[in-house]
């Protein structure tokens, strides 16, 4: 048993999004949502508690209250539902219905029921034709490098720091037959026609250059993760070619293109 802090925010319903969105730009690796009638309490774990009261302290009260963290963060799976996005189906889990995306997030961020998630995955149907080389930049689960294989994609690299994400990935690509056109690392490399990256603006602006480096002339980046506010200076932080941009419960994307030559 691991023993960790999470911290309880109670909030009026209609102030739970944007309770939610605080505690996940403070850090948090998960949010649950509890409905208590007329109140919300949201539970959040992250590395820092601290942090995480202090993105609510003022407007929400806050209490930290130690967990058993390995059943905290398995505890998704009893209210797993399924995700649709157009043509995909995404069923959390360890197995599903033929033509259904299966995934099983771990200890990975990556279901698809997060805004941005869901965000990335409606322009990767729009933007996955057949045959594209993908760069999936923070890959957690490995959801949308899965999903744009699913699509059409002819290959993808899954990119992560987090050895628990990459390995998430690699088991999600064999779960859903695309392990043979998917290849998981820790760096951005290779030379890519579409890349994703689903990340907080520090990520976005740490990782841009590697990113716009490994984008091949003409390609696409699909950029999401970040708040409506700060729009501008993800655009900024990457400096192709805008083509266009979208907000979901308080949560934007952005897609841009390298220029050809």
């Amino acid at each position: 048993m691991t023993g960790a802090l999470t911290v309880q925010v109670p909030v009026p319903a209609a102030e739970a999004e944007l309770a939610a969105d605080a505690l996940w730009q403070a850090g948090a690796v998960a949010v649950e949502e509890r409905a208590a009638g007329p109140t919300t309490v949201l539970v959040a774990a992250g590395p820092d508690a601290g942090a995480l009261v202090a993105a609510v302290a003022g407007r929400w009260p806050a209490e930290v209250v130690p967990v058993d963290l390995d059943a905290a963060l398995d505890a998704w799976r009893a209210f797993a539902r399924p995700v649709d996005v157009g043509p995909l189906r995404i069923v959390l889990g360890a197995t599903g219905a033929p033509g259904e995306v299966v995934i099983d997030p771990g200890r990975a961020f990556g279901s698809g029921s997060h805004p941005s998630t869901r965000l990335a995955l409606e322009a990767l149907v729009e933007q996955v034709w057949g045959g594209e080389r993908v760069l999936d930049v923070g890959c957690g689960s490995g959801i949308l490098a899965v999903a744009a294989l699913v699509l059409g994609a002819g290959a993808a690299l899954a990119v992560d720091i987090d050895p628990a994400a990459r390995a998430a990935t690699a088991a999600n690509a064999a779960r859903n037959g695309v392990a043979e056109r998917l290849a998981v690392a820790d760096t951005v490399s290779g030379r890519h026609d579409l890349a994703v990256a689903n990340l907080l603006l520090p990520d976005h602006r740490a990782l841009a250059p590697a990113v716009v480096a490994a984008l091949a002339p003409g390609g696409t980046l699909i950029a999401s993760g970040v708040l409506p506010d700060q729009r501008a200076a993800l655009a900024a932080a990457y400096g192709l070619d805008p083509v266009d941009g979208r907000a979901e419960d308080g949560w934007w994307l952005w897609r841009g293109t390298r220029r050809a030559p």
